[in-house]
């Protein structure tokens, strides 16, 4: 039972990894086209800018993702970004984003 519930627990954790690098994707290809990150993402929702839609629906997870846009006062033409969840079986840390919360890991521009 405890091995089934390891195994369950890391199937969440890989969901919720590569839930984050699509989005990771998705940021990159909008910052190519518009040469900024966006000040927000509404989690459910699409990710667009101008006509072009570089996702159609950005995970939400559970517990629920966490973007933060910097320099933390960019309300436009963001430089930079830190995209968070929480693991349930590792804590590989945050590296070069600030912890946030509970949140025990990050993805960030390449």
């Amino acid at each position: 039972m405890v091995v089934y519930s390891s195994v369950i627990k890391q199937g969440r954790d890989s969901k919720r990894q590569s839930d984050l690098r699509s989005i990771q994707s998705a940021l990159e290809q909008y910052y190519a086209d518009q040469f900024y990150y966006p000040a927000s993402l509404t989690f459910g929702s699409a990710l667009s800018g101008g006509s072009k839609t570089y996702m159609n629906t950005i995970p939400i997870g559970s517990p629920q993702y966490s973007y933060v846009a910097s320099p933390a006062s960019c309300s436009t033409n963001c430089s930079s970004y830190c995209l968070y969840a929480k693991l349930e079986n590792s804590s590989p840390g945050v590296g070069s984003c600030a912890a946030n919360g509970t949140n025990n890991f990050a993805v960030y521009p390449p």
